[in-house]
């Protein structure tokens, strides 16, 4: 009963978002996370916005008394990739997708039938990074949570810090005492 309303109020929180505020957030909590446990990393791919989430997560969860050992038991998998748009938020149903089509047909003219001409459109690029920890031994998730940035063309280099802190307080409603 006690890990159910955690688990319910993890999603509250998560679900409300300000009107003005071009981040989504999705969190589920499948089991408590011990206070000042010990983590370490590992990058679902090696790029550089993996690299930077990588390390901004190591200093945000350092100040909150975690701390980064290579053979700890608790393993937090990192994603973070740019999108072709809003994101529906993947966390859960297991299927991430971010294939993208972009079809361009005469776009020095950008001609209609008719003889008319419209601007071309552009696919707005959302930022989204992607956490899951799980008990290396046990392989069972403990926690997971995806957030993205919806604003359009979002520079990934600034958000990170930003989006990163979010997820880690959205953690920390996982933490036991």
């Amino acid at each position: 009963m006690r890990q159910s309303l955690m688990i319910a109020a993890a999603l509250l929180v998560a679900s409300a978002a300000h009107a003005d505020d071009p981040t989504a957030l999705a969190v589920v909590g499948y089991g408590t996370i011990p206070a000042g446990a010990g983590f370490q990393t590992e990058l679902v791919e090696n790029s550089e916005l993996t690299s930077r989430v990588d390390d901004s997560l190591k200093k945000a969860l350092g100040q909150r008394g975690f701390h980064y050992t290579p053979d700890a038991g608790l393993v937090i998998s990192i994603a973070a990739d740019r999108t072709g748009g809003a994101s529906k938020l993947s966390v859960g149903n297991g299927q991430q997708s971010n294939a993208q089509v972009s079809i361009n047909i005469d776009t020095g003219q950008n001609k209609l039938l008719g003889g008319g001409t419209q601007p071309t459109s552009k696919i707005a690029r959302a930022y989204r990074i992607t956490l899951a920890i799980y008990d290396r031994a046990s392989g069972h998730y403990l926690w997971r949570a995806e957030i993205t940035d919806n604003k359009p063309d979002v520079d990934p280099v600034a958000a990170t810090d930003p989006m990163v802190e979010k997820l880690v307080n959205a953690l920390e409603k996982s933490v036991a005492p």
